[in-house]
């Protein structure tokens, strides 16, 4: 397809990678696991250009001056705050649910770039459900945490190889408990041949009051059933087009 996937678990680097992230990110802790070596890159062979999903970047858009349950959920992060001495301790004040609104790194090359821009244009449905033969498959998990027994924060990557495409699902499942569920999902689709691929970033939410009418092992469980139950805040759909730089 013109399209490469890889997912070094152990990538090169002369700085090892807890210095870099010391360095790097202004947040005061990191998530209780954070694969900082789990990366995957997209390279498309005749330009050059990658996409790659790395854990650095990821926690880069982490907020490290508020705490957004507080922001946006007032009155339930008061209420959870009482009986919490993690969230009550915290001793600075930043994002601790280490939400991030990642949704993949473009690295140009020498002499092509990428270029987004909004558009209509949608996978096939029928292509994506087709039972082909699955070429390769890979699972990354980012980083996760349990948020001191409050909640669920977790980031994972899924690639799939297919044999005229390749699809890519970047997920970022929260939950604080008793509070609210936020899943925001990146998915990244490419046709064999394509000089571009589709970017479709979804983000779903919901309040623990909005979903106390589902079974309580429903609402707790981190996979796909609960996307339904989740309202849709925000979506945006991108073309990414391979361009010769001027």
């Amino acid at each position: 397809s013109g399209i490469n996937a890889e997912w070094p678990l152990r990538p090169g680097g002369v700085q090892c990678n807890h210095c870099l992230y010391g360095e790097t990110l202004k947040i005061p802790d990191l998530p209780e696991m954070t694969f900082d070596r789990n990366v995957l890159t997209l390279t498309h062979v005749s330009s050059g250009c990658k996409v790659q999903l790395n854990t650095l970047d990821a926690l880069k858009l982490v907020d490290d001056k508020q705490d957004i349950i507080k922001v946006s959920y007032s009155q339930e992060w008061l209420a959870k705050r009482q009986d919490s001495s993690h969230i009550k301790n915290t001793p600075k004040p930043f994002d601790w649910t280490f939400s991030t609104a990642y949704s993949g790194t473009l690295l140009n090359s020498d002499t092509h770039e990428l270029s987004a821009s909004t558009t209509t244009q949608e996978p096939e449905q029928e292509k994506l459900l087709r039972r082909d033969k699955i070429l390769h498959h890979t699972e990354l998990v980012m980083f996760e945490d349990e948020l001191a027994d409050n909640g669920s924060s977790k980031l994972v990557v899924k690639c799939r190889v297919m044999p005229t495409f390749i699809l890519v699902l970047l997920r970022h499942y929260l939950r604080v408990d008793k509070v609210m569920i936020r899943v925001q999902e990146t998915r990244l689709f490419c046709e064999q041949n394509w000089d571009y691929f589709l970017r479709d970033v979804t983000l779903r939410e919901a309040s623990f009051n909005d979903l106390k009418h589902l079974q309580t092992s429903l609402v707790y469980e981190d996979e796909g059933p609960i996307n339904q139950h989740l309202k849709v805040v925000k979506r945006v759909l991108d073309k990414v087009s391979i361009v010769e730089c001027k």
